[in-house]
């Protein structure tokens, strides 16, 4: 029996999205979809537009039969490392037989090929690699160099003549760098989950615009924050959603259920007041340089925007200075990132949701899983060792401040919060 897995954060899911889930399905012909969903912080470094529940549902609504939550540690590291949790656990739930993703490459044997490379490192890369960072280049930039100006002979498995076009355009764009890194993770982990890829539609991943038939999912979130009225904002879930989300979308945005990164900053400005320099480096993604430049600007904005812009450098990317923002906010150390890629990220598998229909599937990862399975909070601490359970509370921890800041609704708790069932 296939069973597809999907990396997902559908922030928000659009049509876009519901065309990768079908079209996925049918070319792997996958009995079931289980998909591995960032919670309520994505990996760009920001808070996700809508609740991790609501984007749940709207999964289930488009064809996944089970969704999962990554880890926030994971969901809110770098394309490595959400790469790496995100497929160790798929891997260990010991029953996915492909791994299926968007990007603007659509060529599976050019992902295979880099991915490969970057498993193994060889020495002519790790040169070229260390040489392109001294002259100032980024990382993902001094990567992409290193990995185009790689001799032919440093790989053991070579893509097609009409193939290596595709290799050294693969770290250019978002989805590809992050099919990249599934593919490499997958070697890494020596896993028998057969990568599978189909060609993104519509608006790259950076294009804030609607003016294509699959809106990215950045200028959706635009869109309906800018939208002037409830009419244009039923025309945007007419052209750019799923007909099974409109009613979900529509009350979400008439109750102002949904947030930005903005309305976080009261509560990171308090951090950072009461801070020091040492304590800042002591967060994922904050070097000491970052930090000092931190406490000089910081003072000076008045939303997490601008502070986003008074850190930029030509050295930082925005969603690195955003990543280490959410990760000072949200408290995710070095020391806790360190010991938790040691044991491969990701050390439980939370459901958040699924279909009826999918029990079969359920009894099956039951069975087989090398993680526990939780279904209930109340009861991990029955399941989970130690670890586990510390990564499981950072990540409600996390998301107990999203409710808190969440417009309209009362903060509850995660606890009481029930699964999504359709």
């Amino acid at each position: 029996m296939n069973i597809l897995g999907i990396i997902a954060e559908f922030n928000p899911l659009h049509t876009g999205h519901a065309h990768l889930i079908r079209h996925l399905r049918s070319k792997t012909g996958a009995a079931f979809c289980v998909v591995v969903m960032s919670g309520d912080y994505v990996q760009r470094g920001e808070p996700a537009f809508f609740s991790k529940h609501i984007r749940t549902e709207a999964a289930l609504l488009c064809g996944a039969d089970l969704v999962l939550e990554l880890p926030l540690s994971v969901s809110t590291g770098s394309a490595e490392y959400f790469a790496r949790g995100a497929v160790s656990l798929l891997e260990n739930l010991s029953c996915v037989t492909h791994l299926g993703f968007g990007s603007e490459c659509g060529d599976i044997a050019a992902f295979r090929h880099a991915g490969k490379i970057l498993s193994e490192e060889p020495a002519a890369f790790q040169d070229m690699l260390q040489h392109n960072l001294k002259t100032g280049m980024s990382f993902p930039k001094a990567r992409y160099e290193s990995l185009r100006a790689l001799p032919p002979d440093e790989s053991k498995e070579k893509p097609a003549a009409d193939h290596i076009p595709a290799v050294f355009s693969l770290l250019e764009s978002p989805n590809n760098i992050l099919g990249t890194e599934y593919c490499k993770a997958l070697y890494q982990l020596d896993s028998p989950i057969t990568p599978v890829t189909i060609k993104r539609l519509g608006a790259g991943y950076h294009e804030e615009t609607t003016a294509h038939q699959y809106a990215s999912a950045s200028g959706l979130r635009k869109a309906f924050l800018t939208s002037r009225d409830e009419e244009e904002t039923k025309a945007l879930l007419q052209r750019y959603v799923p007909c099974a989300c409109h009613a979900l979308y529509l009350e979400a945005l008439k109750q102002k259920q949904y947030v930005t990164f903005d309305d976080f900053f009261l509560p990171l400005y308090h951090t950072l007041l009461y801070s020091d320099g040492a304590a800042l480096s002591g967060y994922q993604d904050v070097s000491p340089e970052f930090s000092e430049r931190l406490l000089r600007v910081f003072w000076q904005c008045s939303s997490t925007a601008e502070l986003c812009a008074a850190m930029k450098t030509r050295h930082l990317t925005f969603a690195r200075i955003s990543r280490a923002l959410l990760h000072i906010l949200l408290r995710l150390t070095k020391d806790t990132a360190a010991t938790q890629k040691e044991q491969e990220t990701a050390l439980y598998a939370r459901i958040l949701g699924f279909r009826r229909q999918a029990q079969p599937l359920l009894t099956r990862i039951k069975s087989r899983s090398h993680i526990p399975l939780v279904s209930k909070l109340a009861d991990a601490p029955k399941s989970l060792s130690p670890l586990a359970l510390a990564q499981l509370d950072s990540t409600i921890k996390a998301s107990e401040l999203y409710r808190a800041v969440l417009p309209g609704t009362c903060p509850g708790s995660e606890y009481t919060q029930p699964l999504i069932i359709l």
